[in-house]
């Protein structure tokens, strides 16, 4: 499925890996790396993951109040976890603390707007994207973004995620204020941010 924006059309990565990687070897990947892995090498991953639900159903946990964070695998260099969002449900504007994020989109429809800091501190958006099932997508450091499922009541959408490192601290933004609040992770396998 291709994602549009007002000024750009996108097409979901091709994987130009040889070979397909199922989530149980992108997790052992994961629980087995010796450094950080780049933003780069976590979208070949993810470009050649094959995605069946059969491998994943047991991480399609959802929340009522907020998307739900769901752990697949951590190690002291990389996380990877499963998203499942309700309509409606987003993530706060945020940066990733120093860690970069690569999003792979399961199920539904990601709207994904990316934010820039203006010089009086608060953040205003400059693009907005909308990706499809398939859809690789990847945040760097200092990227700033909100992450969003704006489908109509009913329809759920499923996210994967990976981040290099860990998430432990992120900042929160906001296009009306000059406020920075940090968000510390409390990971309980429940609600996200």
């Amino acid at each position: 499925m291709r994602a549009t924006d007002t000024n750009t059309l996108y097409e979901p990565q091709i994987s130009t890996a040889t070979s397909e990687l199922s989530l149980d070897e992108v997790a052992d990947s994961i629980n087995n790396l010796t450094r950080v892995p780049s933003l780069e090498e976590i979208k070949d991953w993810f470009s050649a993951l094959l995605v069946r639900q059969r491998d994943y159903d047991r991480y399609r946990v959802f929340t009522k109040r907020k998307y739900a964070r769901n752990l697949i695998a951590r190690s002291s260099y990389a996380e990877l976890l499963m998203l499942c969002w309700h309509s409606g449900q987003r993530t706060p504007i945020h940066d990733h603390g120093g860690s970069v994020g690569v999003v792979l989109l399961v199920e539904g429809l990601l709207t994904e707007t990316m934010y820039e800091r203006m010089l009086e501190g608060h953040v205003r958006p400059y693009n907005t994207f909308k990706w499809g099932p398939g859809s690789v997508t990847g945040a760097d450091v200092p990227d700033i973004h909100q992450l969003l499922n704006l489908q109509p009541e009913g329809r759920d959408m499923v996210t994967l995620h990976c981040y290099a490192p860990p998430l432990a601290v992120l900042n929160t933004f906001s296009p009306r204020s000059s406020r920075v609040r940090r968000w510390r992770e409390d990971f309980t396998g429940g609600a996200g941010i």
